[in-house]
């Protein structure tokens, strides 16, 4: 098969000779022939999986990448700032997110309670004593809805949401059938919890979290039919006048809590229980309205209703407004929506709808980059569904109608069956859930190669120099740093140029990955062009006067997209060897914000790595008193790679008076002689 040949961009033509050896999907064949190998003490070929020259004019991604990961002097999270915001599951402005808290907790693991075990049975009979006590009062004893909620608050504090509702909810229902509760629930809804918990805190796990939580999954029992005029109880004026006004009432209560991160994730599983066409209604109207985890909980309800008229509008509106949970929405939907049928080659589909399937599929892949071994439960999550046939489908559409969505969803699709297809024929991946749909996806390599090199790079240069939606364009730039394409230079060092002031910090993640991709592209004719943006957009001398800080800054400070940008400018510098860059690399160690004096140490250790200068040497001995202890280990790193003995009185200052920080000074004075 000598068309393997030419695939190199994605690690295709290293593994030519096997292909020839072997016809295409003969899966007995691949596992007989690695048995055989075995046998022989070598697992194919000894230079397989094995990265390709780093001097090689355009190296895939797989490879830059693992080179990446070889560099220890990198730092993790400065250098993926802006890459963990464009693509990573849960980004730090996820993070930062309102309900981040509580969804990550609600989707972990817990032991499932047993109802039938005699502590959870006496705790379920005294709870059911208790709550019919105020179904009476309030149905009958004239009880206020206020007094009863304030008494039933305590009750639900029984552990858990996640865990205590399987048992709890249809426990309660089957004490208040008729509804007498309501608004009881809904006064508890309407409570304020506690304000002053700590930022990792989780809200769901106070009294009255709980209860406002148990109070919303509860109305998903109310729907037509359980509430009658005739059911209606002593003292329920609110919600007497009909039972279609009850359940309306309900429904609506519910779809203004499903745009709530805070209450999204009980409000829509409601609604998916009420299962009506109103409660469908609600939920069309917060997909339009939600963002964020609120979104990302109306989509998996969505999805939960299985029900097809909604799928066009989950194509369409499901990755706006989840900026760093794409991944939460895209998996879902590429699961149970077969995206086939949006990639079509016959105008059959509004192109909208082709360009959204085209950047959830390609969403999909990027998180499926981490093969696993044997575990099917476990696969990555493109293996889950129709991997080969919305691959066909995808680049036979982006032939027929290039534009930057499918031109980037081809290139991710590239590199996943690249990294798939050297995992396999390591022998490091031996699952037929995997192997099977990277074979059937074979056959058209060649093809995605020539293409990636031709029309689908046009299609990326061109949205670069031509589009002026900033935001928009941080997938291209991706692909075109993976890429490794030279012509894209002068794209980014305009958009660079064209910048005068600073936005959101969205703005600024925008800038810090355009910085990364210069970096990539491996040219210091950007240094300089960097530079000027930070003295434009920055008040440098402003920040230097300020005090050092300790700790990173607060979300929604306001000198965050500075030090976003400050950073990224100062760590490309390193990055890319730019010694011209020296005196405002250590201008930045004066920072106030300690991620930026993290960022300009780092970049001075690559770009002054010998202490030639006498700048350097005053700035590291300067380190050596900062705040923040990241800072301080690093300097001592320094203090030693430059051999400064006239740090000696500083190092033993460190030793008295921060011990946490003794041992690296220690280490200095030892490697300096000084010990």
């Amino acid at each position: 098969m000598p068309f393997l040949a030419s695939l190199d961009r994605y690690g295709w033509a290293r593994y030519n000779g096997l292909m020839t050896r072997l016809p295409l999907y003969d899966l007995k064949a691949v596992q007989q022939l690695r048995r055989i190998n075995k046998e022989r003490g070598r697992m194919f070929d000894a230079n397989l999986g094995q990265p390709e020259p780093t001097q090689q004019s355009e190296p895939g991604f797989l490879h830059i990448e693992e080179k990446q990961e070889e560099d220890t002097n990198k730092q993790v999270v400065p250098v993926s700032a802006s890459q963990v915001a464009l693509n990573n599951a849960v980004s730090t402005r996820a993070r930062e997110g309102v309900g981040t808290i509580e969804h990550l907790a609600a989707r972990r693991p817990m032991p499932e309670l047993d109802s039938n075990t005699p502590e959870i049975k006496q705790r379920l009979n005294e709870l059911r004593i208790k709550v019919t006590r105020l179904v009476a009062g309030v149905r009958w004893g004239g009880e206020s809805v206020e007094a009863t909620a304030q008494q039933l608050i305590p009750l639900l504090n029984v552990g858990p949401v996640q865990q205590w509702k399987a048992v709890l909810i249809p426990f309660l229902y089957e004490i208040d059938r008729s509804g007498n509760m309501i608004p009881v629930w809904q006064k508890i809804i309407e409570c304020e919890e506690p304000q002053d918990l700590p930022p990792d805190a989780n809200p769901a796990e106070t009294a009255i979290g709980r209860a406002r939580r148990f109070a919303i999954l509860m109305l998903g029992n109310y729907k037509m039919g359980n509430l009658s005029e005739q059911e209606n109880p002593i003292g329920f004026a609110a919600l007497s006048t009909s039972s279609s006004k009850a359940k309306t009432n309900v429904t609506k209560l519910l779809g203004q809590l499903a745009i709530d991160p805070n209450t999204s994730l009980y409000a829509t599983q409601a609604l998916v229980r009420h299962a009506t066409a109103d409660a469908m209604q609600a939920l069309v109207s917060a997909l339009r309205k939600a963002e964020g985890w609120a979104k990302v909980d109306v989509v998996e309800a969505c999805l939960e209703l299985g029900q097809e008229g909604f799928y066009d509008l989950l194509v369409v509106r499901g990755l706006e407004g989840v900026a760093g949970l794409e991944s939460y929405v895209a998996i879902p939907i590429y699961c149970s929506i077969p995206l086939e049928r949006y990639l079509r080659v016959d105008n059959s589909v509004p192109r909208v709808l082709s360009q959204q399937a085209a950047l959830i599929f390609a969403q999909v892949l990027h998180d499926s980059m981490t093969p696993t071994r044997t575990n099917a439960d476990k696969l990555p999550p493109a293996f889950k569904g129709s991997l080969a046939t919305v691959g066909h489908a995808l680049f036979a559409y982006a032939r027929s109608f290039p534009d930057w969505q499918s031109a980037y969803a081809v290139h991710r699709l590239g590199v996943l069956l690249g990294h798939y297809w050297a995992e396999i024929s390591r022998g490091a991946v031996q699952d037929s859930h995997i192997i099977e749909p990277i074979y059937k996806c074979l056959t058209m390599m060649p093809e995605v190669e020539r293409w990636i090199d031709g029309p689908g790079r046009d299609v990326l240069l061109a949205t670069v120099h031509e589009t002026k939606e900033d935001e928009a364009l941080l997938p291209v730039i991706k692909a075109l740093g993976e890429l490794g394409d030279s012509r894209t230079f002068l794209g980014l060092t305009a958009r660079i140029e064209a910048i005068k002031e600073l936005g959101t910090r969205e703005h600024a993640l925008y800038i810090s990955t355009v910085c990364d991709m210069l970096v990539r592209l491996g040219d210091r004719r950007a240094v300089p062009t960097m530079l000027q943006l930070i003295e434009r957009v920055i008040d440098i001398n402003k920040r230097m006067a300020l005090a050092k800080r300790r700790d990173n800054l607060p979300s929604g400070d306001a000198d965050i997209p500075g030090s976003i940008v400050y950073a990224a400018v100062i760590r490309a510098c390193g990055q890319l060897g730019q010694r011209s860059a020296l005196e405002q690399v250590t201008r930045a160690m004066y920072d106030f914000d300690p991620y930026v004096r993290t960022q300009a140490i780092e970049a001075l250790k690559r770009i002054d790595s010998s202490g030639e200068d006498v700048g350097s040497h005053i700035a590291v001995r300067e380190a050596l008193r900062d705040p923040r202890d990241v800072v301080v280990r690093l300097a001592c790193s320094l203090i030693a790679q430059y051999r400064d003995v006239d740090a000696q009185p500083e190092l033993q200052h460190i030793i008295e008076t921060r011990p946490d920080l003794a041992p690296a000074a220690y280490e200095a004075l030892r490697q300096i002689g000084q010990l």
